[in-house]
């Protein structure tokens, strides 16, 4: 069933088998998919699915949800349920049956009729092969310092490509934040203005060819406000007041930013190698809340995202009638308050939220003041958890807080100490 699937993404598509495709491909894919269902499959997770990377032997529920509704069903068990075993059968027979000796002779007279027609050294075939193998690339980095912001230092060998490729690093998920860069060249720098765990690639006429990890960490909990260029950075004083961490409106006026009159987001965080805690086996228990009275929105919002190696949780609280205006984001899923039931994200901020996020036994949970809002698979692969950041509108506090798996705690914070 699960080739079935498989097999009616491509015959939608239209792009021919999914064992051709360029990681270009699977990042369209991926675009296509957020765009029709507002939910979000990393490309990592589909090359698994169409066993181009390590293949997934029991995909999640969710993601082959979300695969089923692209193709316009309802859920997986709908898809499962629609179609008999014979026109099963057939479809798997047409997507895995190879005529050899068509794709052959095809093969030798289009490499026949591109030898005639290109002859020079930056022939069609030489572009071509010079992308093939990412082997024939280097790719590596090194942050100069251990404040922020940070430069990263990224040595390079794109020197296999052809003259005139278009080479680009791309600083982290984000394609619009990509650099061009000269291929004889083998030095490039950017600058991070924040901290995270990011998976910055190596492109190479819009191909990756190469990934590289940039932990980006902070030496304690860094205060920000955020702004379109770079952040206003906090001094340890002005966010660890009254034996809480926070970052309150009175900050906000020494820096001549009203929240009654612009959208303003502020965010702590707390980015480290926390030791042996993954994303099979945690507990993140959490008091916040937004101390925004008089906010241009009125919604009083906030997200804590939990950073783990290739991706992120990004979990909001707000006012109860903002919530169609929440998102969350859990492994790779994009799960949009306007088109799912976000209620029991919804808080009354008079006092502080509990938040607690568990996963373990391959059940992931959020439970918010007591009551679960949010039940789903996590992943059995572990992924190591890298960081914390809460981010709110305008301002807010951050309690007791802890950090731990089955057997121990990783990080106890009381009232902003340590």
């Amino acid at each position: 069933m699960i080739q079935y699937l498989v097999a009616q993404v491509e015959e939608q598509l239209g792009w021919g088998s999914g064992t051709n495709w360029s990681n270009k491909d699977f990042e369209e894919l991926s675009d296509r998919i957020f765009e029709s269902t507002k939910k979000r499959l990393s490309v990592t997770t589909l090359k698994r699915i169409w066993g181009r990377a390590e293949l997934i032997a029991n995909p999640s529920s969710a993601t082959l949800d979300i695969l089923s509704e692209f193709i316009g069903h309802r859920n997986w068990r709908e898809f499962k349920g629609s179609y008999r075993s014979q026109p099963l059968k057939n479809a798997i027979q047409k997507r895995l049956k190879v005529p050899h000796l068509t794709v052959f002779l095809l093969l030798v007279l289009v490499s026949v009729a591109l030898f005639t027609i290109f002859w020079d050294k930056d022939s069609v075939i030489t572009k071509t092969t010079a992308i093939i193998s990412e082997t024939d690339f280097k790719f590596r980095s090194r942050t100069v310092s251990n404040e922020i912001p940070n430069s990263v230092v990224f040595e390079y060998d794109a020197s296999t490509a052809s003259d005139s490729a278009v080479i680009e690093i791309q600083q982290d998920w984000d394609k619009r934040k990509r650099i061009a860069i000269e291929r004889t060249d083998s030095i490039a720098t950017c600058i991070y203005y924040l901290p995270g765990f990011f998976k910055s690639k190596l492109v190479v006429d819009g191909v990756i060819v190469k990934e590289e990890d940039v932990f980006i960490k902070t030496q304690d909990w860094l205060g920000v406000i955020h702004r379109d260029t770079s952040p206003i950075y906090l001094k340890n004083e002005e966010i660890k007041k009254n034996g809480q961490l926070s970052i309150a409106p009175e900050v906000l006026a020494a820096y001549n930013i009203d929240p009654r009159t612009s959208n303003v987001k502020v965010g702590l965080y707390q980015v480290r190698d926390f030791g042996e805690i993954s994303t099979n086996d945690f507990e993140l228990s959490m008091q916040l809340k937004n101390t925004l009275q008089d906010g241009l929105s009125g919604c009083q919002e906030a997200k804590v995202f939990i950073l783990y190696d290739g991706g992120a949780f990004g979990i909001p609280l707000s006012k109860k009638g903002c919530v169609s205006n929440l998102n969350l984001l859990i492994f790779d899923q994009y799960i949009d308050g306007k088109k799912n039931d976000l209620s029991g994200f919804g808080v009354d901020f008079e006092d502080f939220a509990e938040l607690q996020c568990i996963s373990r036994d391959n059940k992931f949970e959020i439970l918010v003041n007591g009551v679960q809002v949010y039940e789903g698979e996590a992943p059995e692969t572990p992924l190591k958890i890298k960081g914390v950041s809460i981010q709110f509108e305008g301002s807010g506090t951050i309690g007791n807080m802890e950090l731990k798996n089955s057997s121990e705690s990783f990080y106890l914070n009381h009232k902003g100490e340590r």
